[in-house]
């Protein structure tokens, strides 16, 4: 997401399936998402800038990736997320949550088996 916006970003897996449906609105400085998160197999993932998420319905617990640790964050109802921080989301229900997001640092990539990739490598992105 380079522009601003207003609108719907989904993220499908490269098999078609929907890891997460999103509305909001996104600008270089601030985004704020209403998000669903679907229960299908995540990569470990960061995200463009640091954030916070609210749970609004459902609960989802994370494996977190950071250096040779790895470690689990389980959220009751919200979760703070730097941008550098590897994870993946674990959920058995789809679940809501409200994303705010400060000003973007970079771009999304993905950690597969130790090697980097460009998120929009190994995912699709629809509005």
């Amino acid at each position: 997401m380079k522009q601003c916006g207003i609108g719907s970003s989904h993220v499908i897996t490269r098999l078609g399936h929907y890891m997460l449906k999103r509305w909001g609105v996104w600008s270089p400085w601030a985004t704020i998402l209403v998000s669903k998160i679907y229960p299908v197999d995540q990569i470990y993932h960061n995200h463009e800038g640091d954030f916070v998420s609210f749970l609004l319905w459902g609960r989802y617990w994370e494996e977190v990736h950071e250096g040779n640790n790895k470690f689990i964050r389980r959220s009751n109802w919200f979760n703070i997320v730097q941008s550098g921080q590897y994870h993946r989301v674990h959920c058995d229900k789809p679940v809501w949550t409200l994303l705010i997001m400060g000003p973007r640092k970079q771009e999304v990539t993905a950690k597969i088996k130790g090697k980097v990739y460009p998120y929009t490598k190994v995912t699709k992105r629809y509005r």
